[in-house]
């Protein structure tokens, strides 16, 4: 439990128990990540799977396939059950279903060949901790998709600012950590966990969902950046999603 405080742990259940308030505003978001998780995963081994964070289950669901299985693992039992629901009936026997914390949660070290980790990170309050914690459950040779966003690059640094206005005007009880991203590289490396592949991008400015369809925003988006395959303004994106392979060799 050091990883993530009592309190915290609370929090982050309550604040993902009313989905629409997540989902909604960040369908064009999450499609991305699909797609891109999708992108990095064509080459991986996907016998055994694991989805920290799951959510509606949107990102790691398509990767199911007859001869593989998965594991949706989240702290709100209301994602859970929408990810239950968009279980194909003749696959349920392949996931498990675990409605409980990634650090206290029972699973077995080296037990599974592929990672998902997205949308998770900025709710941790020792990501050094967590990423040895997968680490630990990915085989050796496995690959990890770990997303997060970095705070300190230009734009996450403005987009901090407009927060930290606006909460002058509409005080929040529940704040986002802000990470960097050569730090968490560090991490990584700590932990025997090597890049292989990147994708950068950032989000439109805040409130844009009000404005424009999920549509519109995924467009504009990709308009930008491009695929994963054809990254551009790569030097403008502070929303990372990478690639990594787990060497078993710690730093």
């Amino acid at each position: 439990m050091s990883i993530v405080a009592e309190g915290k742990i609370e929090q982050v259940r309550l604040e993902f128990e009313a989905p629409d308030k997540y989902l909604g505003r960040r369908e064009f978001d999450i499609r991305i990540r699909r797609e891109t998780t999708a992108e990095f995963a064509r080459d991986c081994n996907l016998g055994r799977m694991l989805d920290i964070g799951c959510g509606n289950g949107a990102i790691s669901l398509p990767l199911l396939a007859p001869g593989r299985k998965l594991t949706l693992l989240d702290l709100s039992s209301t994602m859970l059950t929408l990810a239950q629901s968009r279980i194909p009936e003749e696959l349920r026997q392949n996931v498990d279903l675990v409605n409980e914390g990634f650090l206290t949660a029972d699973l077995a070290e080296h037990s599974y060949d592929f990672v998902m980790c997205i949308g998770v990170m900025a709710h941790i309050d020792s990501p050094d901790e967590f990423l040895g914690r997968i680490a630990k459950v990915l085989k050796p040779g496995g690959s990890l998709i770990l997303e997060f966003t970095d705070g300190y690059h230009p734009v996450g640094l403005a987009t901090r600012l407009f927060e930290r206005t606006w909460r002058l005007v509409r005080p929040v009880n529940y704040r986002l950590n802000h990470l960097w991203r050569r730090k968490m590289l560090s991490l990584c490396i700590k932990h025997g966990l090597k890049p292989s592949a990147r994708y950068r991008y950032s989000l439109p400015a805040p409130g844009s969902y009000k404005i424009f369809s999920q549509e519109t925003l995924y467009g504009m988006t990709r308009a930008v950046f491009g695929p994963s395959s054809h990254n551009r303004f790569a030097w403008a994106g502070n929303e990372y999603i990478y690639r990594l392979e787990n060497t078993g060799v710690r730093g």
